[in-house]
């Protein structure tokens, strides 16, 4: 039951609330209140010093109503109210009162910027988090041979390893062969067909043998990396881990991350040799480039540190990958939407940080004349 007493005294309206306001009130508060005229009152004071209870919903409409008379002209003033209170709605309004002006303007791409600010942060946050425990995990398991799991790391070596052999070969000879036959038709036009083999040698050793195989190793095992944990997440399983006493690090990261860095380098290797093998082919059906011919220049052109360039690379980008696949399938939050999503940015990022660290890693050559 609610009691609402009124006293006027010098063009100041004072208002004594009583009984207990709650929302089982709401519609009898929103009546009594509506009904109170101002007439020639400038101030109100609003005292809860007699309540007996009053809750959020009640104090809402109470505060509600007190904007109103503030909006006629009326100056009010809260007595015995719940600070809290007041400070809740005061954030609230502030909040959602529009602004004006160039502030009108500004504000939504500012708060953008702001949110799009802390969500990086959030992100960076969040990956040298996962970086740090997978390294300790790898310290580990190094130090410590007994609780490193072999057989899931020679599990995954056949998976993104030896599984992906036929489509890292096609794709080497696909490209090998677009690259001779494109660049073949310029050179030869100029009376300098030649050249091919060093155009070929050196870009796939150098560049495009190990670029390609990291991309599609991106695509392939990056995204099978992530949704294998991320379905593990969903299913509860990693809390499982937890709960059972394993380290969800031990268990599912550092197998993947091993097992990457010993198969990436290989299908490397497997990519050049197809590669050059693949150019070896159309230089003879196209450029009259022989076999012998075209190894013999390699052999005599092509220095090991070429190969070497490429074949440095791939160790990093098979831990780039690794990791933003396993750091992106932990987290994802339960639900299928956030598997896709995840999954999807885990190959994104990975081809993203592939070829930035294949620009930076040019720099890094060029500058050391490698």
């Amino acid at each position: 039951m609610i009691e609402l007493e009124t006293t006027r005294q010098e063009g100041t309206l004072r208002l004594n609330l009583q009984g207990k306001w709650t929302f089982a009130e709401a519609d009898a508060i929103k009546t009594q209140l509506s009904a109170i005229g101002l007439e020639a009152a400038v101030g109100v004071v609003v005292d809860a010093s007699a309540l007996e209870r009053l809750d959020v919903t009640a104090a809402w409409l109470v505060y509600q109503q007190a904007q109103i008379w503030q909006q006629q002209g009326a100056e009010v003033r809260f007595e015995h109210f719940p600070a809290e209170y007041l400070g809740y709605f005061e954030k609230a309004r502030q909040r959602d009162q529009p602004v004006m002006g160039w502030g009108a303007f500004l504000q939504t791409p500012v708060r953008r910027l702001g949110q799009s600010a802390l969500a990086l942060l959030e992100t960076l946050r969040s990956f040298i988090t996962f970086f740090g425990h997978s390294l300790v995990g790898l310290v580990v398991a190094l130090f410590s041979p007994s609780t490193f799991r072999f057989r899931s790391v020679f599990h995954h070596v056949f998976s993104t390893g030896i599984s992906a052999v036929p489509i890292v070969a096609l794709i080497a000879c696909l490209i090998s062969i677009v690259i001779t036959y494109q660049g073949g038709g310029q050179l030869r036009d100029l009376g300098a067909e030649m050249y091919t083999v060093d155009m070929v040698a050196i870009s796939v050793l150098r560049e495009l043998g190990v670029l390609l195989t990291a991309i599609m190793v991106a695509g392939r095992s990056g995204s099978a990396f992530a949704a294998e944990i991320g379905l593990m997440k969903t299913n509860q399983e990693v809390d499982a881990l937890r709960v059972m006493g394993g380290d969800p690090f031990m268990i599912l990261v550092i197998p993947r991350l091993v097992a990457l860095v010993i198969a990436l380098p290989l299908l490397t290797i497997l990519a050049d040799i197809m590669a050059l093998a693949a150019a070896a082919l159309i230089s003879s059906a196209i450029l009259d480039i022989s076999f012998s011919q075209f190894y013999s220049r390699v052999a005599l052109n092509v220095e090991f540190r070429t190969f070497a360039a490429g074949l440095i690379k791939a160790p990093f980008f098979a831990v780039v990958i690794a990791l933003i696949g396993c750091w992106q399938g932990m987290r994802v939050t339960g639900s299928s939407e956030s598997l896709g999503e995840h999954t999807t940015k885990a190959v994104v990022d990975s081809i993203f940080l592939v070829l930035l660290l294949d620009a930076l890693f040019s720099v890094l050559f060029y500058q050391l004349g490698f």
